[in-house]
């Protein structure tokens, strides 16, 4: 039996409560402890206490969005080395380029497959296999 700290923390922030809560369920139902914010302040804040293992962001959220939240926890020594996935409903090649140099490690759009968000954080979390 895996102990729950041995699984992997995923940070989501969204504004969007619906989707935050279908990733909630279906990445803990894929073994994942998770943890939410609805804004980008609040997963910064939450970042620091909870040290996830990987954050996906939404670019577009109150307070700060997932672009500015991206820079800020590159430029935080602690948080520095932490994949990003930016998950985002804007999907033109700017809007790719623009999440990519604000420092995440991939970029994926909605709307999404959860198979494929699992995978996708598997290839980030794990990259040589």
């Amino acid at each position: 039996m895996v102990e729950d700290k041995d699984k992997v923390l995923v940070l989501v922030a969204d504004d969007e409560e619906n989707l935050l809560l279908l990733l909630k369920d279906n990445l803990e139902e894929r073994g994942f402890r998770v943890e939410v914010a609805n804004n980008g302040e609040l997963a910064l804040e939450m970042s620091c206490k909870k040290k996830p293992d990987i954050f996906i962001l939404d670019v577009e959220m109150p307070k700060l969005n997932g672009l500015e939240a991206c820079k800020k926890i590159r430029s935080t020594p602690e948080l520095k080395n932490i994949p990003i996935l930016i998950l985002s409903a804007y999907a033109q090649p700017e809007d790719i380029q623009k999440g990519l140099k604000a420092g995440a490690n991939l970029y994926m759009t909605k709307p999404f497959k959860i198979n494929e968000l699992v995978e996708t954080i598997h290839k980030i979390l794990h990259p040589q296999t």
